[in-house]
Order: C-alpha cells, then sequence, then structure tokens
C-alpha cells in the first residue's frame, strides 16, 4: 500500500471568498486614496496650496516622469510584476486602513 501525503486546498467558495475581500479592498484603498487627494481639505491641497495650475503641472510632470520609467525598455516583466503586485497590496492595505478608519471614527 502507498501512503501519499495528502495536501490540504481550501475549497473554491472560500478562495472565491478571499478573492472578493481582497478586491473590494483594493478597490476601496483606490477610492479613499483619490477622495483623499481631492476633497477639499485633501493631500493635493496641503501639497500645492490653492495654485490649481501649478499643482497639476507638477501633478501631470510625475505621472509623465512614471510613465517613462515604466516603458523603459531595461525593466524587465518580472520586475514590473513584482511593482505591480506592491501596489495592489498598498492599495488593499490601504483599503483595510480607511475601512478601520470608517468603523472607528465614522468617517476617513
Amino acid at each position: 500500500m502507498e501512503h501519499t501525503k495528502a495536501k490540504f486546498e481550501f475549497p473554491i467558495l472560500a478562495q472565491a471568498l478571499a478573492g472578493f475581500v481582497v478586491s473590494a479592498c483594493v478597490l476601496i484603498g483606490i477610492g479613499g486614496s483619490i477622495y483623499k487627494l481631492i476633497e477639499p481639505e485633501g493631500w493635493f491641497v496641503q501639497a500645492f496650496g490653492h495654485s490649481l495650475g501649478l499643482g497639476a503641472a507638477l501633478l501631470s510632470a510625475l505621472l509623465g516622469a512614471a510613465a517613462v520609467v515604466w516603458a523603459l525598455p531595461g525593466w524587465m516583466p518580472s520586475q514590473r510584476a513584482h511593482i505591480a503586485d506592491a501596489v495592489v497590496y498598498g492599495f488593499a492595505a490601504a483599503g483595510l486602513l480607511y475601512l478601520g478608519k470608517l468603523l472607528v471614527y465614522g468617517s476617513f
């Protein structure tokens, strides 16, 4: 008789539920970050004051520089995948933070 080690696998429903929870946290993190960026006393106003033109120009320059770096041919796809994973999990963590603040304080 042969003994084989049984590998424990989570049920499909549990995997789907965990995927839904992570996806919801990512969406809440993205939405909360956008809200915190553009709210009347948000990060954008704190960083650039009340000069919308200068703030928009600086923000678009930063986004353009990030796009150029992202498109450089020297970057390997595996490095891009690691960075993308880190960004996604960062937004998931931000979503958990925003949900926690919403439950404790009533707003984030």
